[in-house]
């Protein structure tokens, strides 16, 4: 169970910065789309953070705030927790399968 624990907070990491990779290139290729859903728990946490603007109402320019950067930093180890749950039961199913 330690050794299934260990494989599923590396394939945890493992996924979450694919996928941050895979959303930075697809970002770059103009995908912005693509990217929020690959990158989907950022796109979450910043939803909930509020962005300031400095434009005017005609024309609002929308600037990110410290919160915004912590909701950023914060998605990372989220994505963590969320990928290892997943790759532990992923893993204890093929388990439970081969028994």
């Amino acid at each position: 169970m330690k050794k299934r624990v260990l494989v599923a907070i590396a394939l945890g990491v493992l996924i979450t910065f694919a996928l941050i990779g895979l959303a930075l290139a697809a970002a770059s290729a103009g995908l912005d789309s693509l990217a929020k859903v690959l990158f989907w728990q950022n796109s979450l946490l910043q939803s909930l953070a509020p962005l300031g603007n400095i434009g005017t109402v005609e024309h609002p320019v929308y600037e990110g705030t410290p919160l915004n950067f912590l909701a950023f930093l914060a998605s990372i180890p989220l994505g963590f927790l969320i990928y290892a749950r997943v790759a532990y039961a992923a893993l204890s199913f093929v388990q439970r399968r081969r028994a």
